[in-house]
């Protein structure tokens, strides 16, 4: 998805709810030039140990 600064400012709660709810990626966008781009944060724990696990042995501190 694509938006502008004048969107952004003007739709922040809707386009951040998309990337929130939706997992979208927005690109946002400067007199037609992409300035920036907002993704979702976060993830699955447990499927990124295993994919690390898989790669050989781990040695990480205590989950806080």
């Amino acid at each position: 998805m694509e938006a502008t600064l004048t969107e952004l400012h003007r739709k922040t709660g809707e386009i951040l709810g998309r990337v929130k709810q939706g997992g979208q990626k927005v690109i946002v966008t400067d007199q037609g030039k992409a300035c920036a781009q907002i993704v979702p944060r976060g993830g699955d724990r447990k499927k990124a140990m295993a994919l690390l696990a898989s790669i050989g042995p781990l040695d990480l501190p205590p989950r806080k």
